[in-house]
């Protein structure tokens, strides 16, 4: 390089910018060097599943609340003082046992003013019978004098008229009597009342009253008593409305407690209640069934999370659910199917059973393909190829 040559190029390097751009160059130059005998590595294959052969279960999930088959509250019939309660909660008792006493002071002296006034009642009908048959012993004579010419007709008709007038009174006294009797059962009903029995076995499971409470059984029944059946629990289960189509009477329905050795329950859908229930804007279907519960494990109101099983397939093709793409008109989901060299390729397929992992595939994959799993949308397809297309044109 001659002077003149070497003066030119420390002018021309002189101001800052300059050489700045011939360090990107020689930088730009070196890296390109470096990639040509040292190439980045191929991207790593887009995550795929396969399609495979396994038992398929789909299940429904709903929040359940455990509640006694039968439940009763036994009230009081009459009014009074809660003199004597026999019974203590959790406590299990027969049919026909003693719950609670109620003061019967006053039911007492209601028998007994109806018994005294029955007994006046009767009193009197035994005295309209002696004068009854009184009456009819001169009726008859008056009839004897007749056939003989020896009494007038006036007298005659005159004795007719007063057995004729006893007997209806005595009527009208045995009508007065029935009444008095039914008075009387009513009393001794209403007696009977002030010892409030168990109308079946149970447990007692609320006990809303105190001795020494007074009770005033007038427009309604005040509870004394709740009794249960705790032999059999019924599980009432919130079944949201888009599930509630799958859910049919006799489908086996689970649940495991949350406490104790997490046991396991199992029963059989009983009833769908047709009125639903609503929280907000969500609609809810109560579903019921029921489980053995002689072990006294469950108790009344316990909250648990219930299957219930709304179909089953075994040996089924299957695939993970996040393969599924968008659904069509026709109810078939897209799926991109990945074939030996990768390369994608969208199918419809029609589905079937699905347990929230997996969901099984009845037409449209074969056993051993891989489809790419969280396929994008076809939008998003539509927007790369889009974006492909235009890079290519650059």
């Amino acid at each position: 390089m001659t002077t003149t040559t070497k003066n030119r190029v420390r002018r021309a390097l002189k101001p800052w910018w300059a050489k700045l751009i011939l360090v990107a160059a020689l930088a730009g130059a070196g890296w390109a060097g470096y990639r040509k005998f040292n190439p980045p590595p191929p991207p790593p294959p887009p995550p795929s599943g396969e399609a495979t052969v396994a038992d398929i279960t789909q299940v429904v999930q709903a929040a359940g609340v455990l509640q006694p088959r039968l439940k009763v509250d036994v009230g009081a019939q009459v009014s009074g003082q809660v003199k004597k309660i026999h019974v203590q909660l959790g406590q299990q008792v027969k049919q026909g046992d003693l719950l609670v006493s109620l003061d019967p002071e006053l039911a007492r002296s209601d028998v007994a003013q109806a018994e005294a006034t029955l007994a006046q009642q009767r009193a009197l009908i035994d005295s309209r019978n002696v004068d009854l048959g009184l009456l009819r012993k001169e009726l008859a004579r008056q009839r004897r004098l007749m056939a003989g010419d020896a009494t007038t007709g006036v007298d005659l008709e005159r004795a007719e008229a007063e057995v004729a007038k006893l007997e209806a009174e005595l009527r009208g006294a045995a009508a007065t009597a029935q009444r008095l009797e039914a008075e009387l059962a009513k009393g001794k009903l209403r007696l009977s009342y002030t010892s409030i029995t168990a109308p079946m076995d149970g447990t007692v499971v609320n006990l809303p009253v105190q001795e020494g409470q007074t009770v005033i059984a007038v427009q309604i029944t005040p509870v004394m008593v709740t009794l249960a059946n705790m032999d059999e629990i019924t599980v009432r289960a919130r079944v949201p409305e888009a599930d509630i189509a799958a859910i049919q009477v006799g489908q086996v329905a689970r649940f495991i407690t949350l406490s104790g050795e997490a046991q396991r329950y199992e029963g059989k859908v009983r009833v769908i209640q047709p009125v639903p229930e609503r929280a907000g804007n969500a609609v809810f279907y109560n579903v019921l069934f029921e489980v053995d519960n002689k072990a006294r494990k469950l108790l009344s109101d316990m909250t648990v999370q219930v299957s219930i099983e709304t179909g089953k397939a075994s040996k089924a093709l299957t695939i993970p659910m996040v393969a599924l793409g968008e659904r069509g008109e026709d109810g078939r989901f897209d799926v991109t199917v990945l074939d030996a060299k990768n390369e994608q390729k969208r199918r419809p397929i029609k589905t079937g059973l699905q347990d929230g992992a997996r969901v099984q595939v009845l037409d449209g994959l074969k056993a051993g393909e891989k489809v790419l799993l969280a396929p994008p949308s076809a939008a998003d397809a539509a927007s790369a190829a889009a974006s492909a297309a235009s890079a290519a044109s650059k």
